[in-house]
């Protein structure tokens, strides 16, 4: 359980730098993630994140994990064509 937190918690501050490099770059962008439901912004961070750090328990949960992610994305970028942001 310790590893799975350990790579858990890397996984988070690994996304946490990448999305503040790309939104110091694309501030539109930030704008966009700013105004995203906190659904959404949860469902990534325990939902996804989760399943990519389980890969210390069997290595096909980081595949499940990348499945949910697309499917997490196309929802929000059918949000953000909803909300006129996209």
């Amino acid at each position: 359980m310790l590893n799975f937190l350990g790579v858990y918690a890397a996984v988070m501050l690994l996304q946490a730098w990448m999305s503040r490099r790309e939104f110091r770059r694309d501030p539109e962008k930030a704008a966009r993630y700013e105004a995203l439901p906190l659904v959404y912004k949860l469902a990534c961070r325990f939902g996804v994140m989760p399943l990519l750090a389980a890969v210390v328990f069997h290595e096909a949960w980081p595949v499940v994990g990348l499945v949910f992610f697309f499917v997490l994305e196309s929802a929000c970028l059918r949000w953000y064509r909803k909300a006129g942001l996209y």
